[in-house]
């Protein structure tokens, strides 16, 4: 709760405005900000992956960071992770790994059967509020698949429009990766998104691989022209999905945002717009601003499709824009309605240091109250009387004021919003990270000596704890990149897109622009009072909870259970109901794949049945319904009906469909090398060695078998593989993973291939001062990129350096 003395009402006016005290009107308006704030607030959590092109078997490793919490942080301690597929969110994979202290440690092995693709991993707490899950972070990914692909659709519009018939036509070809027709291939489609559904149907592919689908063209809008297609040949399934045209309407889309809310009759303001083609994909475009009939300016936006222009509008005019194609005027796109009476709030820059300055002006006399807030907390605040007609200059000092984004917000007499502008405060107190390579250029198996120390603005060292990959570049896609310090500090506000075109707070420019596009908005902070015990909000956790009955009746006294993890041994007991929950803390494993064994205790098992939710299962649940719209840039775009990349061995990767599959988990089974746990040892006798995980060479374990260890020295006797080998009173669950090792091969054993796309991957390292930090390069050559980013003392802080490795 906001109380009064944290309100600091310190501004400094150029025109000599004084403060005055807050009256009981301002107290309202900030304990309801509050309630707001508190009614809104989420877990922030990040997750720094090895790099975001995977191939099929190839490994994840990651680091999840807790970097804001909602409650006691010993609540938090289930990392949940699911790997989604973006053309039918479907859940291909899920695991579990244990938070501890903020912080999570994992690695996985993504399944040999996926197709290449556009995928997305998906990470959250394992706590929900009001239900839903909280702290949910998104890494859009993409993964190549090294087996060749067995279907290779494409769409595209045959026929626009019909004056006959008043239907469109979409052309669908299908053939082979080496371009052979599918002949009879099993098709569905489906016209419309969500409720909308216009047209369902059934077919099959022509002896030329190819159906004419036939749309209701009048009726398809921006809100329904979603055309889903499967295809199924065989035991191989792909999915598409393609946006249908809308008839009549513009390829181009023209957003404006004009600064501080709207426009007002008489005044200058800075309008902000946004060019984007029908696919949502930005646009560096040309255009003319007209008012009626008559030219004003020439306009364009960068190579972000963002762009700015200054306007004094009139009511008696009419304003737009019309874009300029091959010299040609085409489309009209008007500016939003101009108030008759308001003010405009202008700013040079919304990237500020120490202070912020703004220019308000109104077109009547008013008396207003400015404040300076994060839609939680006031932080400055004042009156201030505007004559008409003449602008007021107004600098805050942003002394007590925390580094990030900060809105100013005009209020009438009445504590209504009048204008409002986020902006960036502190700019130069983000902190950095020097990444010190001894030099540019190495040699395959050489060593890489880097030297990392973290800093304020005063180049005053911090102390940091950073996590560090190094990765091949070309696995590195600028248009699925995310980092850190982005994610802090701008994509807590829903207005910022997930994907920020590589680092933006880097780019002064940039982040201005974005401030006044994507920060825009119409005061959509409360305008209705929001008391502590109106916010309904609920904290629950995500976890194994079950019932036990005997004879379809409630127990009468408590049953006792045991779960076995390994060597992790627990025993609890449901209530006098039979109800349970399984502690967290019973679930942990300590080796990757092994599962949980849950039992009843008692002889007479084969009377009572047992039931237990999935958590994993209601997450599933829950991805599936979530609309996720991929973020669209020309950017470092890969063209998705030929994504491939070139293995060093020079196989061309290409992708794959997916075979029927009953569930997300690894069918460890199909794999003649691999026992039914996954278990396998390579040619060199290790097992579970991570260097040759699909060799072919590998065999499976035999029990009581003694095999060398992995990333060590020493052997092990394997136990067998007892996790498929289900038992009456029995019940498998999955485990909460804890982090492995990441495998450093050894340089010196020239028999053995080095191709690891990771090089070096660090999950948590303590920075105090300059710190050093030593790995080895592998036998890729090429571009490496290194990444380091983590938590400080003052705030997050994200580094990158480039390396190259050559061939000896």
């Amino acid at each position: 709760m906001l109380s009064i003395s944290r309100l600091i009402a310190f501004l400094l006016v150029l025109l000599c405005v004084s403060a005055k005290a807050q009256d009981a009107k301002l107290d309202s308006v900030a304990t309801n900000l509050s309630n707001y704030g508190l009614n809104q607030s989420q877990s922030g959590l990040y997750v720094h992956f090895d790099k975001n092109v995977y191939t099929n078997n190839d490994q994840v490793w990651f680091t999840a960071y807790l970097l804001k919490t909602i409650t006691d942080m010993k609540q938090y301690h289930t990392l949940y992770l699911s790997l989604v597929n973006n053309k039918d969110s479907s859940v291909v994979l899920q695991q579990k790994f244990l938070i501890d202290k903020g912080c999570s440690f994992g690695a996985l092995t993504l399944p040999d059967s996926l197709p290449g693709g556009a995928y997305r991993f998906v990470a959250n707490t394992n706590l929900k509020v009001n239900g839903q899950p909280d702290g949910v972070f998104i890494q859009p990914i993409t993964i190549k698949s090294t087996t060749i692909t067995a279907l290779n659709q494409t769409i595209s519009v045959f026929k626009p429009y019909d004056e006959q018939t008043r239907k469109g036509t979409v052309l669908l070809r299908i053939l082979t990766s080496d371009n052979r027709f599918v002949e009879d291939a099993q098709i569905r489609y489906q016209i419309g998104k969500g409720k909308q559904i216009m047209q369902t149907g059934t077919a099959k592919s022509s002896v030329i691989g190819e159906l004419m689908i036939d749309y209701p063209a009048d009726q398809i809008t921006a809100d329904n022209n979603e055309l889903f297609v499967s295809i199924k040949k065989g035991r191989d399934t792909s999915y598409t999905r393609f946006s249908l045209p809308v008839r009549n309407a513009s390829p181009y889309t023209v957003k404006f945002y004009p600064e501080g809310g709207y426009l007002v009759n008489g005044l200058v303001s800075k309008v902000g717009f946004e060019v984007k083609d029908a696919a949502g994909a930005a646009l560096k475009a040309k255009a003319v601003l007209y008012a009626d009939n008559e030219i004003l300016d020439t306009i364009a936006t960068n190579a972000m499709g963002l762009g700015a222009f200054m306007l004094q509008p009139q009511l008696t005019k009419k304003y737009s824009v019309r874009l300029l194609t091959e010299e040609r005027e085409k489309g009209i796109h008007e500016l939003p309605a101009i108030l008759s009476k308001g003010l405009v709030l202008t700013s040079g820059s919304a990237v500020a240091n120490n202070d912020f300055k703004i220019r308000v002006e109104g077109n009547t006399a008013a008396k207003v109250h400015l404040l300076v807030h994060n839609f939680s907390d006031i932080f400055l605040q004042t009156p201030l009387t505007l004559t008409a007609g003449i602008p007021q200059n107004v600098r805050f000092q942003l002394d007590s004021v925390p580094v990030g984004l900060q809105a100013v917000t005009v209020l009438d007499s009445n504590y209504k919003p009048l204008a409002e502008r986020i902006f960036f405060a502190h700019y130069d107190q983000i902190n950095t990270v020097n990444v010190a390579a001894g030099q540019q250029e190495y040699f395959t198996r050489d060593s890489v000596k880097l030297k990392l120390d973290i800093t304020d603005r005063d180049k005053k060292p911090l102390v940091g704890m950073v996590s560090i990959s190094c990765v091949q570049a070309n696995r590195m896609l600028l248009a699925n990149e995310t980092n850190i310090v982005d994610y802090f500090y701008l994509h807590n506000l829903k207005e910022f897109s997930a994907n920020s075109f590589g680092l933006t707070y880097a780019d002064t420019g940039y982040l201005d622009e974005l401030l006044l596009i994507k920060g825009w908005r119409k005061y959509k902070w409360p305008e209705i009072q929001i008391n502590p015990g109106d916010q309904g909000k609920q904290l629950s956790s995500l976890g194994y909870e079950g019932t036990i009955t005997r004879r379809n009746k409630k127990l009468n006294v408590p049953m006792g259970l045991s779960t076995i993890a390994g060597t992790n041994l627990n025993f609890l007991n449901t209530d006098s109901l039979g109800h349970f929950s399984i502690p967290y803390s019973s679930l942990v494993v300590n080796e990757p794949r092994l599962s949980v064994w849950l039992t009843m205790s008692t002889s007479k098992y084969d009377q009572y049945e047992l039931k237990i939710n999935e958590p994993q299962s209601e997450l599933k649940k829950y991805l599936r319904q979530q609309a996720y719209v991929l973020p669209n840039t020309k950017t470092g775009t890969i063209n998705e009906n030929n994504m491939s990349i070139t293995s060093a061995a020079g196989i061309r990767l290409k992708d794959v469909i997916i075979k029927k599959v009953k569930d997300e988990r690894t069918d460890f089974a199909k794999n003649a090398f691999a026992n039914a746990c996954g278990d396998y040892v390579c040619m060199y006798n290790i097992l579970n060695c991570p260097n040759h995980f699909a060799n072919p060479g590998n065999k499976s374990p035999m029990k009581g078998g003694v095999y060398k260890i992995a990333g060590g020295t020493g052997s092990t006797v394997y136990q067998g593989c007892v996790g498929q080998e289900l038992k009456p009173n029995l019940v498998i669950l999955r485990g909460i993973n804890l982090p492995k090792e990441f495998y450093i091969a050894d340089i010196n054993n020239k028999n053995e291939p080095i191709s690891f796309a990771t090089v070096y991957w660090n999950y948590q390292t303590l920075i105090d001062g300059e710190t050093p930090v030593s790995f080895n390069t592998g036998d890729l050559t090429g571009k490496f990129k290194i990444i380091v980013q983590g938590v400080t003392e003052k705030g997050v802080v994200y580094g990158e350096q480039e390396i190259t490795v050559k061939s000896r």
